[in-house]
């Protein structure tokens, strides 16, 4: 891997626990960017490590309803990678 390559690999984890942290929750399109973003980068780069973040934890029973959905939820990005 290139010096360019490490670089951008370590931006993309420095900023992708903001985005997951900001979508997680919105009933908005940002949570299934997030979540296709994970994906690609658990496909593309298995080995880098994407941290558990406290914060993100699954929507309590009484919190889907209406136009609430479980995809608004982010948790299932939220694996230690390593």
């Amino acid at each position: 891997m290139t010096n360019k390559e490490e670089a951008l690999l370590k931006i993309i984890k420095d900023i992708f626990w903001m985005a997951r942290r900001y979508a997680h929750g919105r009933h908005t399109y940002a949570p299934g960017m997030v979540r296709e973003a994970y994906k690609y980068l658990k496909r593309w780069y298995p080995d880098l490590e994407i941290e558990h973040d406290v914060t993100i934890k699954p929507p309590e029973e009484d919190e889907i309803h209406g136009m609430t959905f479980r995809s608004d939820y982010l948790d299932d990005t939220n694996i230690c990678s390593n």
